[in-house]
């Protein structure tokens, strides 16, 4: 039975990897990504995960494959997306955490959208056995990118991995997991970096556009400051 999902699972990745990327797809973690996904608590212990897997936009997963692919590819003329996940066994209550994620240097990245790339970590509330046994979950698929945030960073370019900080939901979750004595998983999903509404200035503009009316306040201050002086 376990030859057979290995069979399966090489007959998608060969698949998968005959078909030429769409203009829009964008992935990371593709093509055998390198070292094993860990975990750095506290700045210094280092937590390495003991589970990792995907599930794509069908609920399909198999248990035999443990790569990590995320984001979307198109191949026979439909557009797939595959999330993640990393699970990790918590020892101890942390104050700080961060993900690093290997990726293949060699067809692990790819980006036809034109601009940055979101990796955002989510809360899962599957147990990682569950995840492992069952396929055709499109439930699963959706958990693994949605609920709470725990963190994400922006990607634009390829690396050889990437880390993601969690924030204090992250934590939480981390030390929740630890206190009942559960796997801490996190889901991960690759979105196209969101876009600021047009005619809205992003915050650093909006510094610079009140810096500039600082400067030209000051200046007409001093300037009726003089021609007081010379009445």
């Amino acid at each position: 039975m376990k030859l057979g999902k290995i069979a399966s699972a090489a007959i998608l990745f060969a698949i998968v990897s005959a078909s030429p990327a769409a203009a829009a797809d964008y992935y990371l973690f593709f093509n055998s990504p390198t070292g094993t996904p860990s975990l750095k608590v506290n700045g210094s212990t280092t937590i390495n995960a003991f589970q990792t897997g995907w599930f794509d936009s069908n609920g399909s997963h198999f248990n035999a494959v443990s790569n990590y692919w995320t984001g979307f590819n198109t191949y026979f003329g439909a557009t797939t997306e595959y999330r993640s996940f990393f699970s990790f066994q918590p020892t101890g209550t942390i104050a700080s955490g961060a993900l690093t994620i290997g990726n293949a240097l060699s067809g692990g990245y790819y980006n036809a959208t034109g601009g940055p790339l979101e990796l955002t970590l989510y809360d899962v509330s599957r147990s990682i056995v569950w995840l492992q046994q069952y396929n055709g979950k499109k439930d699963y698929f959706e958990d693994l990118g949605s609920g709470t945030v725990l963190g994400k960073i922006l990607i634009d370019g390829a690396a050889s991995s990437y880390t993601i900080g969690l924030n204090e939901d992250g934590v939480r979750a981390f030390n929740a997991a630890y206190a009942q004595r559960i796997e801490f998983t996190v889901g991960a999903r690759l979105t196209t970096a969101p876009i600021p509404p047009s005619g809205v200035p992003e915050p650093a503009s909006w510094a610079m556009m009140l810096g500039g009316f600082g400067l030209l306040g000051g200046a007409l201050r001093a300037r009726r400051r003089t021609a007081v002086t010379y009445v």
